[in-house]
C-alpha cells in the first residue's frame, strides 16, 4: 500500500456523500414499498420500507425513511382525509421519495408526500376480494351485483316497534334518527335500545360487530327486536372504510334479525348495504322508512276495515229486504194457517160431541149390566173368603201345641226355656218334658251333637 493512499472513514463517507449528491440532489421519485415498521420519535416520523417477493413472504428489498412530522402533517392529513387510514405497518404506499445520506446513519429515504389515490386503489381491490369472498359463503349469492343473504330474506314484521340502534352516542345521526321517530305525525311509539360504538377508525368494524354480537345475547335471553339498525352522520368517502370490512358484513348478512341501514351516504353504498335487509341513505330516512312501513300496514288495516264495513252494510240490506218479505210471506201464510186451524178445530169440536154422546150411552149401558151383575158376584167372593177362613182355621188348630203332643211328639224345657237345640243342653243338666198327659223331669246323662 502506497504511503498517504487510505482514507479516514468519515473521508470516505464524505466521498459517498458527495457522489450521491451528485446523483440525486434535488430529485424525487415515487417509490412503491411496504411499510413493515412505523416509529413516531421526537420531531421525526421514522419507517421501514421493504419490498417483498411475489410469493408475499420473502424480503428482496429494505430501506428505512423518515420524514419531518412537521412536514408530514400536511401529507399525512390529506392521506388520512381521503383514506380514511393512518399509515401503518402492514400497508403498501406509494411515497415520494428522495436520497438521503448521513455518516452516522447511513443511506435512507427522505419522504415528502404520500399518494392518496394508490391506496384508494388498494382499498377498491380490497372492497371487490371481500364481495367476492362473501359470494362464497354458504347461505349467500351474489348476482349481477346484488346479494342474497340470509337477513335478506328475513321478512321485517308488520309492525316495527323495538328497535335495536347500533351507532354513536355523539352522532348527530343518530339525533335526527331518534327526533324523526319520536315527532312523527302519525304518533307512533317505539322502544329504541342504543348499542354505542365507534363508527370510524381502525377498531371500527369490530366494535360494531362486537355489537351486533351483544344484541344476539339479549334475543337469547328473551328480549325482542323488531329490527336492528345501524346509522351514523355525514362524513367522507374513508369514514364508509368499516362498512366494508369483511367480517362486519359477513355478521350483518347472516345476522337473525332485519338489519335497516342509514350510513349518511347519498352516492356511496357500502359492503353492509348491499348484504343488510333494507338500506336507506341516511339516519332520518332510516326513521322514515320505519314509519312508512307501519303506516302501510295501518293504511292496510284501514282499508280492509272500509271494505269489511262496506260488505257488512251491503249484507245488512239485503238481509233487511229479505227479512222484510219473509215478513210478509209469514203473515200471509199465518193468517192461512189460522184459518185452516180453525176450521180443523172446528171439525174436531162436533166431531168430539157426537163422540162423547155415543161413548155416554156406551157407559152408561155398562153401568147398568154392573149394577145388575154386582149383588151375585158380591155373594160369590164372600163365600169364597168365608171358605178360605174355614180352611186356615183348620190347619191353626192342627198346629197347637196340644194337637201335636196327641200325636206323640213331646216338648223338652230348661228353666222355662223350650230346648230346640241339643247344643242347649249339657250334661247333668235338669230338664222337663212335656208329654200328652204329664211331665218328666229328668237329668241329662250324656249329649250327642249330629255331624
Amino acid at each position: 500500500m502506497q504511503p498517504g493512499s487510505q482514507l479516514r472513514l468519515s473521508e470516505f463517507c464524505s466521498l459517498i456523500s458527495d457522489t450521491l449528491k451528485k446523483t440525486f440532489s434535488d430529485r424525487t421519485w415515487w417509490v412503491l414499498a411496504e411499510i413493515k415498521e412505523r416509529n413516531d420519535k421526537g420531531e421525526h416520523i421514522y419507517f421501514e420500507l421493504v419490498e417483498k417477493s411475489e410469493n408475499g413472504k420473502d424480503i428482496i428489498a429494505r430501506m428505512n425513511g423518515n420524514v419531518w412530522r412537521r412536514e408530514a402533517v400536511a401529507a399525512f392529513r390529506n392521506f388520512e382525509d381521503i383514506t380514511g387510514k393512518r399509515p401503518e405497518r402492514g400497508m403498501q404506499v406509494l411515497v415520494k421519495a428522495g436520497v438521503n445520506y448521513h455518516p452516522l446513519y447511513g443511506l435512507s429515504l427522505q419522504l415528502f408526500d404520500i399518494d392518496p389515490q394508490h391506496m384508494l386503489g388498494q382499498l377498491e381491490m380490497q372492497r371487490r376480494k371481500t364481495i367476492s369472498l362473501l359470494a362464497s359463503k354458504p347461505g349467500i349469492r351474489l348476482a349481477d351485483g346484488v346479494f342474497s343473504t340470509p337477513n335478506k330474506k328475513l321478512q321485517l314484521p308488520v309492525v316495527i316497534r323495538r328497535i335495536a340502534i347500533i351507532t354513536s352516542a355523539s352522532a348527530a345521526g343518530y339525533h335526527d334518527f331518534t327526533h324523526t321517530l319520536t315527532e312523527n305525525i302519525f304518533r307512533y311509539k317505539f322502544e329504541c335500545t342504543p348499542f354505542f360504538s365507534i363508527l370510524q377508525g381502525e377498531n371500527a368494524a369490530e366494535q360494531m360487530k362486537l355489537q351486533l354480537l351483544n344484541i344476539y345475547h339479549e334475543t337469547q335471553k328473551g328480549k325482542t327486536f323488531d329490527a336492528v339498525v345501524m346509522i351514523r352522520g355525514g362524513g367522507s368517502q374513508s369514514d364508509l372504510l368499516p362498512f366494508d370490512d369483511f367480517n362486519l358484513a359477513h355478521a350483518v348478512a347472516r345476522f337473525p334479525v332485519p338489519v335497516i341501514t342509514g350510513i349518511g351516504h347519498l352516492k356511496d353504498e357500502s359492503i353492509v348495504d348491499m348484504v343488510a335487509n333494507s338500506t336507506t341513505k341516511t339516519p332520518t330516512q332510516a326513521a322514515e322508512f320505519i314509519i312508512d312501513h307501519n303506516r302501510a300496514f295501518e293504511e292496510e288495516i284501514e282499508g280492509l276495515r272500509e271494505l269489511l264495513s262496506l260488505r257488512v252494510h251491503n249484507q245488512l240490506t239485503k238481509h233487511h229486504r229479505r227479512l222484510d218479505h219473509t215478513g210478509a210471506v209469514l203473515n200471509n201464510g199465518t193468517l192461512q194457517l189460522l184459518h185452516t186451524a180453525e176450521n180443523r178445530i172446528q171439525r174436531h169440536r162436533e166431531k168430539i160431541g157426537t163422540a162423547s154422546l155415543r161413548l155416554l150411552s156406551s157407559a152408561s149401558q155398562r153401568m147398568g149390566e154392573l149394577q145388575r151383575n154386582f149383588p151375585p158376584l158380591t155373594r160369590r167372593l164372600i163365600e169364597k173368603q168365608i171358605h178360605a177362613m174355614d180352611l186356615f182355621s183348620e190347619r191353626v188348630k192342627n198346629l197347637h201345641p196340644e194337637n201335636i203332643l196327641k200325636r206323640g211328639f213331646a216338648i223338652v224345657k230348661k228353666k222355662e226355656a223350650y230346648v230346640v237345640s241339643a247344643k242347649q243342653v249339657k250334661k247333668e243338666d235338669a230338664v222337663e218334658i212335656l208329654l200328652r198327659d204329664g211331665m218328666l223331669e229328668v237329668k241329662v246323662d250324656n249329649v250327642k251333637h249330629e255331624t
